[in-house]
């Protein structure tokens, strides 16, 4: 991980990794990524929206929080 001027947070993945995680997602096919936790429970999902007019920063999620 590097964290860079301006504000940026690359990760770095190792092939190996890529490769693993790309096979279980192809072997689960459709059952890949389910689980039951939550069922039952409801859940509001708000979406929000940067300022389509100026750069986009950390201070744009506070509303999502």
């Amino acid at each position: 991980m590097d964290i860079v001027k301006p504000g940026f947070i690359n990760f770095n993945l190792k092939d190996e990794f890529i490769k693993e995680v790309l096979k279980e997602i192809v072997s689960g096919k459709e059952k890949f990524g389910f689980n039951r936790s939550g069922r039952g429970v409801s859940v509001q999902l708000e979406y929000v929206s940067s300022n389509p007019t100026g750069n986009l920063h950390i201070g744009h999620g506070r509303w999502g929080a």
